[in-house]
């Protein structure tokens, strides 16, 4: 941990462990600061020639990169401070003024300037990698030295935009990264600058790093922003955007970048999208070896468990979700009345409560005895609202907090009523209650611009975009799944998006935990460390400031209820306002945000920005003025993180303006009648409506009186934990003092301010506690950046959900006993403390929670990892074959041991019966019946049972009085049933001849016994011939015989499997299936080439005949040419290439092995490349080096049978991939269930666990089935490329009257092209390579001068 417990002596005495490491840090530090004066005097070329020197250094493993930290960084710092900042002169935005440098620099300067005018932008290539755009010239063409020493005369301190010189802190946190642990560094200390630091070091190492950002403008901002520093350096940095805002052409050239900035969405998403492609051509990511996460407890805290997904088509029809709307609307208008009355209840309770708290905390107590009768009152008249409610009918339940709808009992009758389709609970109807239940949410939970907005998308058309509660960013491209995202564009009349199922997935958490190393920063972390450590293993390590905080942190503000809270923060916002002093004001929710802007608006007219989803691709702009005069910004709590509030500098006639506009100031005042006086006209100005005096009043009094009684004023409105009545009494300077300590006024001290900063800063209201402490030190550190003023306070009731949590009953009774009454605020440091430890005690709370939940989530990141590194392993063709021998095994093993079992003819019996008469039997009781036994058996369990199977089944359609528990009764409702689905029913599992209209006439009983005696006729009526089959001896090897045939496609006999124990059947069978693959692996490659010839010779017939040719040498080493061909039959042609296929056993293929090796001179791979254009994968290079003759022999197998190869690849791919999507979207299902097996008293945690292992078997068994079927019988269907087919009139019509058609074309192709070779090639003489005394190649057996020689 970073900082461990200890005791306080101890860390007084040696300080705790996060002082000690960084003191060590600071010697690294002062190591680097020793070599500037030796870096500085380099060139821009000598600077970027060190990164060579470096990693040579590395490289010889005399040092490593560690040890080159001092160096490494000295020559960072200087590169920074030159590429970053100096270089900004030359950037036309910042308007450099030239004329501050002296003559000989400004000379350089504007020679430098033309030269970049001249020149071009350059496209983004090469040194250029990763922009989205050409690089304009200001930011490569090299700048003279001596311009860096005359800037630095003008601008000795390190600040933006013209010096980005790294402070000490900043080398601390870079070297903190390297290491893979957490640096918190306050906001504003320029995290920006040390994440590049860190990167630097990676790259040294050949480590390519993912800086993670929180939004797509960050990632393009920061990319861009440090590019240069990396060009200097020689290395390449890029970004990564979303698929709409990037084409994969460019994203395949980011991920080629040295360093890479990203989202978290975005690098998650192409890691899933990776494990989707077909090819690995095909795949960006390849590695994750570095991530450095900014705002990194927002990431990996609050959103660790946050899924990403990528989702597909769910359905193949489009489920009812306008039936589902519909019915919706009804249930609704329906429970309006009941909605009425219960809110008259639960107006009531609020008022008896509200005014129990009255009494309680009243000040005026005359007023006790009214507010006592009003009570007694409203309890009377409860139970008459209660009864009144009940009288009507709730058709749902709502739970707000936990945004769910219930439909009651009531409910579903109603909407089956409405909807006209049958029961809910059959056949098809049986997705319309959780369609239902969704649109009731839609409709009652879900609040448009709260939780969501209708806006256009790319394409122009009105769609659902859901909002982020916490940021209130849009989340463009989510969706809700399980039907809710449908059931809110139904309820919206948009067009209704197909409903999705997961296809890729997983946690943030879990991706983050596939790289090699992980560090991040963070203003705010310390809170989290147990957290980081525990689930990530990082520490975090407190970095102090590089100036000291100047920012005042008042004291928490406590009110008895929510609007006194709200006008209390209304308050001080309009007061900051009127003065100018900039506001940032954060709530907790988007919903709240809301709520102020409304009241700000309304009360004090006060101009603001609200930061929410409407707003958000404004949110860098507005929080970047959020510093300006006078500016009120109304946001969340985590928003605008990783942008700067920039803090504007003023001028008395820019003051005076503004003061004007606010009503502050008289019209005819002037900067010129000096500060002293413009102040006097001021007070004398707000002096009748801040002292309530008539204007004359005020004119009469001179500007010592006006100034005292308005300092009473304000003492006694801002100062509230002082007796106002006392001002009088009170001396100015006292007042003074108390008005400063309150910092909500800003009048007594009024003057002409310099900048924002001289004002105070920015000043940060909160209106609620957060359950997280970050999260409010995050909002906090907005303020007093870089040793800024500012100051902070936030605003509690003890209605806020967390002051619910933390102030228990007891607390509320101590606090009225401390004297807290309604409109009066407690303020003292021991409550923010408590406050403070409060939020501690719900973030241990809420840790295991997290805990809790991630422990389902363990299941899928076991699952995904073996799956993925599976497939991965497929894609890249590792060892394939013996992936399919194994599947092959295991399928024969469980074949043997099911069809040789001695229950299997039992159980098949058992499901004949359940099939055809729906009955079920137990096997075990069948076993050793002879027929006329068995069949006795049968008849009169079925009897049985049916019986059974009807009472409940009829009861889904036909529903009895239903006991609900508690005492509660559910009278049988005769309205409900549903007659034409029990009659369907009937008809289809009994052949019963009952109609709909006598089953109307019926009652309950007579249908039931109706249906028994059509269920006995059937049963007593059923052929049980066909289960004679199971009775045969042997059955169960002539099944399995049948099956070995199926599969394999080769000849079995039953009969070999006489007296073998399954065992020893299991070898059997393995022996013949591989011989039967062997042969595939000879027969299908000659297949495919023939066939691809026969297709080529279509197009180029003498190129279809060289690559051939090329192909057997390749293949055979056989020295065939177009002109050479040993038959023109295509026939004649496979049979010859078979035969050679046959010869090539283990010591021709080592011969040829040992050729390859002497050949290669002991680069093998150098020589495959050359020869076969095939390469080694890194371990077979390493491998090479000791046992070449190995990897020789191994890659002749691989070509021989690499047309196999990629058939069997893309076999498997298929189906890994369609079985991938089946578990993921089981695993949803059980995921939405599972909750329920806690009411059989188990725990949903192991039986989650349970259900995710037997589903991720069973995936892998219907795999195993998959593949063993189609292995042994997939063809890859040769294709000619779309634009070199011929033309339809040209080409030939196979018909049934001209079978032998395409073999002869075949031939007359092959005699043409090679016809065409010899004209081509003068040299040849047309000499055949077999000699007559050679076995034929055609494969019969004869010699060449018997067979086609004799031709």
């Amino acid at each position: 941990m970073g900082v461990p417990v200890v005791g306080t002596i101890g860390r007084k005495l040696f300080g705790s462990r996060n002082d000690r490491l960084v003191k060590r840090y600071m010697k690294l530090v002062d190591q680097v600061s020793a070599l500037e004066s030796e870096t500085v005097v380099l060139t821009d070329q000598e600077l970027r020639a060190k990164t060579e020197e470096f990693r040579e250094r590395i490289a010889s493993g005399k040092e490593s990169e560690t040890d080159l930290i001092p160096e490494a960084f000295a020559v960072a710092r200087e590169t920074m401070d030159r590429a970053v900042g100096i270089r900004n002169i030359f950037d036309p935005i910042h308007e450099f003024d030239p004329s501050l440098l002296d003559d000989d620099a400004r000379k350089l300067f504007e020679e430098t300037k033309a030269t970049m005018d001249a020149t071009e932008a350059h496209p983004p290539t090469g040194e250029f990698l990763g922009s989205n755009e050409p690089v304009p010239a200001w930011k490569f063409v090299d700048i003279p030295h001596e311009l860096y020493a005359a800037v630095r005369k003008i601008y000795p301190k390190s600040k933006p935009p013209f010096r980005a010189r790294p402070f000490d802190v900043q080398l601390i946190g870079a070297v903190v990264l390297y290491e893979g642990r957490i640096a918190e560094m306050k906001t504003g200390e320029g995290k920006t600058i040390v994440a590049p630091l860190a990167c630097y070091l990676a790259a040294l190492v050949g480590k390519q790093v993912h800086v993670v950002t929180v939004n797509d403008y960050l990632v393009q901002r920061d990319r861009d922003w440090t590019f240069p520093f990396f060009r200097m350096l020689g290395l390449t940095v890029g970004a990564i955007h979303p698929q709409h805002m990037q084409p994969p052409q460019l994203k395949q050239v980011a991920y080629q970048c040295n360093v890479l900035y990203g989202t978290t969405a975005e690098f998650g998403f192409d890691y899933l999208r990776d494990n989707m492609k077909m090819s690995t051509a095909e795949q960006v990511q390849k590695h994750r070896q570095i991530a450095i996460v900014d705002e990194v407890d927002s990431t990996l805290i609050d959103e660790a468990r946050t899924p990403l997904i990528i989702s597909g088509q769910a359905h193949n029809e489009q489920p009812r979700y306008d039936l589902a709307d519909r019915l919706a609307r009804h249930l609704m208008a329906k429970q309006k009345p009941w909605d009425d009355a219960d809110q008259a209840v639960q107006t009531c309770l609020v008022t008896i409560s509200g005014l129990e708290g009255d009494i309680r905390n009243a000040m005026d107590k005359s007023a006790v005895p009214a507010m006592k009768q009003k009570m007694d009152a409203a309890k009377k008249m409860l139970p008459e609202l209660e009864t009144t409610r009940d009288a009507y009918t709730q058709f749902f339940e709502l739970e707000l907090d936990k945004k769910r709808a219930t439909l009651t009992h009531e409910g579903i009758a109603e909407a089956q009523t409405e909807a006209g389709i049958g029961s809910f609970y059959v056949g098809q109807n049986m997705d319309v209650p959780h369609l239902l239940e969704q649109s009731i949410r839609a409709h009652a939970v879900y609040k448009r611009d709260a939780d969501y907005i209708v806006a256009a998308d790319e394409k122009g058309e009105q769609t659902i975009v859901i909002i982020d509660q916490n940021t209130g960013r849009k989340m463009v491209g989510r969706q809700w799944s399980d039907g809710l995202h449908q059931a809110i564009e139904a309820k919206e009349s948009v067009p209704i998006k197909q409903e999705t199922q997961t296809m890729a997935t997983i946690t943030i958490q879990n991706f983050f935990k596939l790289y090699e190393k992980l560090a991040g920063m963070t203003g705010t972390a310390d809170t989290e460390a147990t957290e980081f450590y525990e689930i990530y293993s990082l520490d975090v390590i407190v970095i102090p400031t590089n100036v000291p905080i100047t920012r005042i942190d008042h004291n928490d503000l406590v009110f008895t209820s929510e609007k006194d809270k709200v006008t209390a923060a209304v308050n001080e916002i309009h007061a900051m306002h009127d003065v100018g002093r900039p506001t940032l004001v954060g709530t907790t929710s988007v919903e709240k945000s809301k709520e102020l802007s409304d009241a700000l608006t309304n009360r004090f007219k006060v101009d603001h920005e609200v930061l929410n989803a409407e707003q958000h691709e404004r949110e860098s702009e507005i929080v970047k003025f959020a510093g300006n005069l006078g500016a009120v910004t109304v946001a969340t709590n985590m928003a605008g993180r990783g942008t700067d509030i920039k803090l504007s500098p003023l001028t008395p006639d820019k003051l005076i303006e503004y003061w004007k506009r606010r009503d502050l100031c008289p019209r005819d005042v002037t900067a010129d009648l000096g500060e002293e006086e413009v102040v006097k006209r001021i007070w004398r100005h707000v002096a009748p409506k801040d002292l309530g005096l008539k204007k004359s009043d005020v004119d009469a009094m001179d500007d010592a009186a006006i100034f005292k009684q308005l300092l009473g004023q304000w003492w006694s409105t801002f100062c509230w934990w002082v007796d106002g009545d006392k001002a009088s009494s009170t001396s100015e300077k006292k007042m003074m003092e108390d008005l400063d300590r309150s910092g909500a006024c800003m009048l007594h001290r009024l003057r002409f301010y310099e900048n924002i900063e001289d004002m105070g800063g920015l000043h940060v209201v909160a209106t609620e506690r957060h359950e997280a402490r970050r999260i409010d030190n995050q909002l906090r550190g907005r303020s007093g950046r870089q040793g800024d003023n500012g100051s902070t306070r936030f605003f509690l009731s003890l209605e806020d959900d967390l002051m619910k949590m933390f102030a228990g009953p007891r607390t509320l009774q101590l606090l009225s006993k401390m004297g807290m009454k309604e409109g009066v605020a407690i303020e003292h440091n021991m409550l923010t403390k408590a406050i403070t430890k409060a939020q501690r005690k719900v973030e241990e709370r809420n840790f295991l929670v997290r805990k809790n939940i991630l422990e389902y989530d363990e299941v899928m990141d076991h699952q995904r990892h073996v799956f993925y590194d599976l497939r991965q392993r497929v894609l890249e063709g590792i060892e394939i074959r013996e992936l399919i021998f194994e599947y092959i095994e295991q399928a024969v093993e469980d074949s043997v041991f099911n069809y040789l079992d001695p229950s299997y003819s039992a159980n098949c019996i058992e499901e004949w019966l359940r099939e055809n008469i729906s009955v079920t039997i137990d096997a075990d009781r069948m076993i050793g019946k002879d027929r006329e036994d068995l069949h006795k058996l049968i008849i009169r369990d079925a009897l049985g049972e049916s019986a059974e199977v009807i009472r409940v089944t009829i009861g889904e359609y036909l529903p009895d009085t239903i006991d609900l528990g508690d005492g509660k009764i559910s009278e049988r409702d005769e309205t409900t049933w549903d007659y034409k689905a029990a009659v369907d029913w009937a008809v289809a599992a009994w052949d019963s001849d009952l109609t709909i209209t006598e089953a109307t006439e019926m009652d309950r009983e007579e249908i039931v016994a109706r249906i028994e005696e059509s269920a006995a006729a059937k049963i007593q009526s059923t052929d049980l011939s066909p289960l004679d089959t199971y009775l045969v001896a042997q059955h169960g090897q002539q099944e399995l015989a049948k099956w070995i045939i199926a599969k394999f496609e080769i000849s079995f006999d039953s009969s070999d499997l006489t007296d073998l124990e399954p065992e020893e059947a299991v070898d059997l069978v393995m022996e013949r299936a591989l011989d039967a693959y062997r042969t595939r692996e000879q027969i299908y490659p000659v297949d495919f080439m023939i066939d691809m010839t026969s297709m080529r010779l279509q197009q180029d017939p003498a190129k279809a005949i060289e690559a051939f040719c090329q192909w057997v040498k390749l293949k055979y080493e056989l020295d065939w040419t177009p002109q050479t061909l040993p038959s023109n039959n295509p026939d004649d042609l496979k049979k010859f290439l078979l035969e050679e296929a046959s010869r090539w056993d283990e010591d021709r293929t080592e011969r040829r092995a040992q050729r390859i090796v002497d050949e290669s001179g002991g680069d093998i791979d150098a020589w495959l490349r050359t020869n076969w254009n095939f390469a080694l994968t890194d371990d077979e290079k390493e491998q090479a080096e000791t046992d070449p003759l190995f990897v020789a022999t191994k890659k002749i197998k691989q070509m021989q049978r690499a047309e196999l190869a990629q058939l069997e690849r893309n076999v498997l791919l298929q189906i890994f991939d369609g079985a991938w999507k089946d578990h993921l979207h089981q695993m949803d299902q059980v995921r939405e269930s599972i909750g329920f097996r806690s009411f059989s008293q188990l725990d949903p945690r192991i039986e989650f666990k349970r259900e995710g292992a037997r589903n991720f078997d069973e995936m892998f068994g219907n795999i195993q089935d998959r593949v063993t079927d189609l292995v042994f019988k997939a063809k890859m269907q040769v294709r000619m490329p779309q634009q070199q087919q011929q033309p339809k009139q040209e080409s030939a019509k196979p018909t049934s009257q001209q079978p032998r058609s395409k073999p002869k074309v075949a031939e007359q192709s092959v005699r043409a092209a090679s016809a065409a070779a010899s004209k081509d090639d003068p040299t040849s003489g047309g000499a055949m390579t077999v000699g007559r005394n050679e076995p034929c190649p055609c494969g019969s057996g004869k010699k060449y001068k018997k067979c086609c020689g004799k031709r």
